[in-house]
């Protein structure tokens, strides 16, 4: 009997051997690799996930009073994406989104037109497209002018083909 409790059990704790040094380090860097592939990609698919939309922004925003903005003026407002221009027929909100790639396009005040930085579009300041590939003309916004203040609301853009002066909204 003495001889069955001597025998220890195979499946027993102090039968295994303890990891070698070489199949740790192993273990280690499949467990690395396994985490940049993960990296990379989780990162693959955040770039092409769709982005949320930011929180509340307001639609609808004042400009400013009308006899702030003077004739052949172009004022950028960036944080709603629109310029206005004021002409001697009166005044237009352009969105500053180009229609090619949705870049945002800049005023060049020298030229006067507005330039995209992404494949050197250029529009002139009724929003037209005098060079490069966008396929029409800047997006308009709705404009009113109510007691003296240029009110802009830049809720789905008005694309349109060309100018038109009848777009000008009288001051």
């Amino acid at each position: 009997m003495e001889m069955m409790k001597e025998k220890k059990d195979p499946g027993s704790q102090a039968d295994k051997k303890p990891i070698s040094r070489r199949r740790f380090i192993a273990y280690v860097w499949i467990a690395a690799a396994a985490v940049v592939v993960g990296e990379l990609i989780a990162g693959t698919f955040a770039f092409l996930w769709p982005r949320r939309k930011g929180g509340k922004i307001e639609t609808v925003f004042i400009g400013g009073k009308v006899t702030d903005f003077k004739v052949g003026e172009v004022i950028p407002f960036r944080k709603e994406r629109t310029f206005i221009v004021r002409t001697e027929g009166g005044f237009l909100a352009i969105s500053s989104v180009c229609t090619h790639l949705h870049c945002i396009v800049n005023w060049n005040a020298v030229l006067k037109e507005f330039e995209c930085p992404c494949h050197g579009a250029k529009f002139n300041q009724f929003g037209e497209v005098v060079a490069g590939p966008p396929p029409r003309p800047l997006d308009l916004y709705k404009l009113q002018i109510v007691a003296g203040n240029v009110v802009i609301d830049t809720v789905g853009g008005i694309e349109r083909n060309k100018f038109d002066p009848s777009q000008l909204v009288k001051a």
